[in-house]
């Protein structure tokens, strides 16, 4: 039992580093040199070292927030997450042979879990079709699922696009089904902004052509 209330206090409580300019780092002391150096690994699993002389004083403190739902230790909250996307694809396969696309996407979408976000997304995609000067667009509507595998700063994240895309343009007008997996990588930024860089395939139904284009994709976005 005394064993148990010790575990439980220590875990209750973090180093705390203050520095000589003013900051102030909290975590945990992974390893320490006498009058030379520290190491401290913070909650998203960064480690810092500095130097005895730019410490100020250590000391360890209780932790404010322990509940394990609020998503600080992967720095990821639940709430709103909307999603900025910019890329361009390329056609793959004998009936996308020729096809280039530009894509933009918004998704309004809400963390659900400090790994898992849903959204709601729409944008615009043009086609460049060589030999042909007309640009086939569409307007996609589609459900975003999406999904962080690690805590920390870079995380691998796997996302899925399912849906629809209203083809507005004269040559190709009706409706489409829209498929499209993105496997790409998450740098954190800010307290809730992220940079994702990511690539994947894209299938679209062309229904008055009663084909399926299949597009490999280059995507640049952003998270907040």
């Amino acid at each position: 039992m005394t064993i148990g209330i010790f575990a439980f206090a220590q875990q209750s409580y973090q180093d705390v580093v203050y520095l000589k300019n003013g900051s102030i780092i909290r975590g945990t002391i992974i390893e320490q040199v006498p009058n030379v150096s520290l190491k401290i690994e913070t909650a998203d699993k960064s480690v810092m070292v500095y130097k005895m002389d730019e410490i100020e004083k250590i000391s360890k403190e209780p932790i404010l927030n322990t509940n394990p739902k609020s998503g600080s230790s992967s720095g990821v909250k639940p709430g709103y997450c909307g999603i900025l996307n910019i890329g361009y694809g390329f056609g793959i396969g004998e009936s996308s042979k020729g096809i280039n696309s530009l894509n933009l996407d918004f998704i309004n979408g809400f963390q659900l879990f400090p790994y898992f976000s849903v959204g709601l997304g729409t944008g615009v995609k043009v086609w460049f079709i060589k030999d042909i000067t007309e640009k086939p667009i569409f307007i996609p509507a589609f459900v975003n699922l999406r999904g962080h595998f690690l805590k920390g700063n870079i995380s691998p994240y796997l996302g899925i696009d399912l849906g629809y895309c209203w083809e507005v343009s004269p040559i190709t007008q009706g409706l489409g089904l829209l498929f499209s997996p993105t496997l790409g990588v998450s740098f954190k930024v800010g307290e809730m902004s992220r940079i994702n860089l990511g690539t994947g395939y894209s299938m679209i139904r062309i229904s008055k052509a009663d084909e399926t284009a299949s597009m490999w994709n280059f995507n640049f976005g952003v998270s907040f």
